[in-house]
């Protein structure tokens, strides 16, 4: 059971803006974070290139706690999601059918409930970088920090539920390189981070394929062996079955 809360989290993605703020500074901010954003965009690919993925199969692989692991993630429009996960012979899958969502581990159905579901909800769609706001997603600039030699811009994101996270994304190549972000599980709210590298071109999108997941003392690298974009994915893929 802790395996299966560690790996949840991979899928489940700042700070609540104080009454200090006047509305004119928060209108300031959101206006530089949805410029880095669109810089963000422009430098994998361009809003253009996202909007025409209608599904997206990802093999990722790794090692944890000295275990073999392998991760295949399933996308399709409008945000439907499954993810299974295979570790030290244990399997897990997740289901979102664009409504509900499961994870059946050990034999056992678990209802995905709460923020945990309001998480997946936004993580599973593919455009939620397109426009944050639609989907209730706060948005503030905070300002930047050094990476080694690298300089970091800081975007907050505030999801509905009031949960909250922070991108880094780097001034040079406009990429998103981390991620902070605080998660609703089964073990209370935790703060995972997520690093992101080697970015390679898909099908004419940029696509990190390193990723580096660090959540308390443990931490997991995972390197992506494939990706397919627009393969049809069949809806089949998505039921939850009872």
């Amino acid at each position: 059971m802790k395996t299966k809360a560690i790996f949840l989290s991979l899928l489940f993605t700042t700070i609540i803006f104080t009454n200090v703020f006047s509305q004119e500074m928060k209108d300031d901010t959101s206006e530089q974070a949805r410029a880095i954003i669109s810089k963000y965009l422009n430098a994998i690919g361009g809003a253009d290139a996202i909007k025409n993925i209608q599904d997206k199969t990802t093999i990722m692989r790794g090692t944890a706690m000295d275990q073999t692991v392998t991760i295949i993630i399933k996308q399709k429009l409008p945000n439907k999601l499954r993810q299974d996960i295979k570790a030290g012979g244990m399997d897990q899958t997740l289901i979102f059918d664009g409504e509900k969502a499961v994870m059946k581990v050990a034999g056992q159905t678990i209802k995905v409930e709460g923020k945990q579901l309001e998480q997946l909800k936004l993580e599973s769609t593919m455009e939620m970088m397109l426009n944050p706001e639609s989907l209730g997603i706060k948005l503030a600039y905070d300002g930047t920090e050094k990476s080694g030699e690298n300089l970091l811009h800081k975007v907050k994101f505030v999801l509905p539920s009031g949960l909250n996270w922070v991108a880094y994304f780097d001034d040079n190549t406009g990429y998103k390189v981390k991620e902070s972000k605080e998660i609703e599980s089964q073990m209370g709210l935790i703060n995972q981070v997520l690093e992101y590298s080697n970015y390679q071109d898909v099908d004419g999108i940029k696509i990190p394929f390193t990723l580096k997941q660090s959540f308390g003392p443990q931490t997991i690298e995972l390197t992506v062996s494939s990706i397919k974009i627009n393969k049809g994915i069949t809806d089949d893929t998505f039921v939850i079955t009872e």
